[in-house]
């Protein structure tokens, strides 16, 4: 993979290359700033605030996506690699593992709102959360032990 900052023609910084080596190592996980901050700390020292700006300007370069959890937090991962094709994603409300939804349900109802609100949409996003395969099978194996005599 092209360096993202390279390719949104972003200053290239030593925590910036952290943070994205970080977020590159799982796809499919969404770290929230503070986990991003954990896993520098090991390796350079950065600021918490550092973060948050680096954080926002890979969200508005498009490099991550970011979605709030039902907590208050904000949770980033690294973009869909499809291109520019707009999508929605689900993610895991125990292990913020996430995947990408193929279909967008609302374009199907987009000519219905514009027409009932008198709005131009620019743009959506629909975030679902719920449990993971995994965190699914953990949860129903407890509960199966809390209930055996």
């Amino acid at each position: 993979m092209e360096n993202p900052l390279v390719t949104k023609k972003l200053r290239k910084t030593k925590a910036r290359n952290l943070i994205i080596s970080i977020l590159s190592q799982d796809k499919d996980k969404a770290f929230s700033v503070e986990e991003l901050h954990e896993a520098c700390g090991a390796d350079l020292q950065i600021d918490l605030s550092t973060v948050y700006r680096t954080m926002h300007t890979l969200a508005e370069s498009g490099f991550v996506t970011k979605s709030m959890h039902p907590n208050g937090k904000a949770y980033f991962q690294i973009a869909s690699q499809q291109g520019t094709e707009h999508h929605h994603r689900i993610v895991c409300s125990k292990c913020k593992a996430s995947a990408d939804i193929a279909v967008c349900p609302l374009h199907d109802l987009e000519n219905q709102i514009l027409s009932e609100t008198g709005f131009t949409m620019t743009s959506h996003s629909i975030e679902l959360t719920g449990l993971c395969p995994t965190c699914k099978a953990e949860e129903e194996a407890q509960a199966s032990q809390t209930k055996a005599p």
